[in-house]
C-alpha cells in the first residue's frame, strides 16, 4: 500500500477511505493522479470520470441543504468552494463565512430573520451549512487554503453580544495560526484602498479557470469565470492586501480589539 501511494498527492489513510466508500476525492488533480497510477490514460475515459466526479461533488452532502440555500446559485458556489485549491476572500463588514463561529453565525442569521421572514428551522439549517463550509479550511485531509481580508468594522460591530464577539476574535486568532489560513485586517484609519462589497476568488487548480463570486445588494450571488472579471477582482484583492496589515500582525491587532469590546 505504501508503494501504491508513494507518488500520489494524498495519504494512504485517505486512499483507504476512498476504497471503502467512506470518503471521496474532492480534487480533479487527485483523481487524475490515481487514474494515472492505475494505468487509466485514455483521454475520453479520464474526462468522463472527471465529469462524474464533478457532478457527484455537487450532489453529495449539498442535497441536505438545497431547500434552504438562497440564492439559487448557492449550491453551485458551495460545491466549487469545497473543491477549491485556494480561496482569496474579502468582506468589509463581517468575518468571512468560513471564519465565523457558530454563535456569531447564528446571531447574524437571527438579525435577518424578521426582515427575510425566515422560520427558525431555516436559521438552524443555515448555521449548520455555514459550519459545514467552515470544515473546508479546518479538515485534516487536504484543507482549502484561505487568504482572507476583513475590514476592522467586522470586529468592532457587536453581533449577538460582547461574549460572542470576544469568542469570535479569539477564534480568528486561532485560525490564523493554521498553515493553510492567512488573515489580514484592513484598518479603518488612514488613507487606504477600500471596496464596499464582499467577494471571493476561487482557484480550482488542474488547469481549470478561476471563478470570482460577488454578492449583490439584492441578496443574489453572481459568479463568473471570464478572464476580465477574474482579473479585475484579482487586482482588487492585491490592492486590498497591500493596504491591509500584514498577516503576522493579525493576532496582536485582533487581541487588542477583543480587549476594547464593551
Amino acid at each position: 500500500m505504501e508503494e501504491a501511494v508513494a507518488d500520489l498527492p494524498f495519504s494512504e489513510a485517505q486512499l483507504q477511505r476512498v476504497e471503502t466508500g467512506q470518503s471521496s476525492l474532492r480534487r480533479a488533480e487527485h483523481l487524475r493522479s490515481l487514474l494515472e497510477k492505475l494505468g487509466v490514460t485514455d483521454d475520453d475515459t479520464v474526462e468522463e470520470l472527471l465529469e462524474i466526479q464533478r457532478e457527484a461533488s455537487k450532489e453529495e452532502w449539498v442535497i441536505e441543504f438545497k431547500d434552504s440555500m438562497t440564492p439559487p446559485q448557492m449550491p453551485k458556489f458551495v460545491a466549487i468552494e469545497e473543491s477549491a485549491r485556494t480561496i482569496r476572500a474579502f468582506h468589509p463588514l463581517l468575518p468571512w463565512g468560513s471564519l465565523q463561529t457558530e454563535p456569531y453565525a447564528r446571531a447574524i442569521f437571527a438579525m435577518q430573520q424578521p426582515i427575510l421572514e425566515l422560520p427558525t428551522e431555516s436559521i438552524d439549517k443555515a448555521v449548520r451549512l455555514r459550519m459545514r463550509r467552515r470544515e473546508f479550511i479546518t479538515r485534516d485531509e487536504d484543507p482549502v487554503k484561505l487568504m482572507a481580508i476583513i475590514g476592522e468594522p467586522a470586529l468592532r460591530h457587536i453581533v449577538g453580544s460582547v461574549d460572542v464577539m470576544r469568542e469570535q476574535c479569539n477564534d480568528i486568532i486561532k485560525l490564523a495560526s493554521r498553515d493553510n489560513v492567512e488573515i489580514q485586517i484592513l484598518p479603518s484609519v488612514g488613507t487606504r484602498y477600500r471596496f464596499a462589497g464582499d467577494f471571493s476568488i476561487l482557484d480550482l487548480g488542474d488547469g481549470l479557470p478561476p471563478q470570482v463570486q460577488v454578492d449583490t445588494a439584492w441578496g443574489a450571488l453572481s459568479m463568473s469565470g471570464k478572464p476580465r472579471d477574474v482579473g479585475i477582482f484579482s487586482r482588487r484583492f492585491e490592492r486590498l492586501s497591500t493596504h491591509a496589515l500584514p498577516p503576522e500582525e493579525t493576532p496582536d491587532f485582533v487581541q487588542q480589539l477583543a480587549r476594547e469590546i464593551k
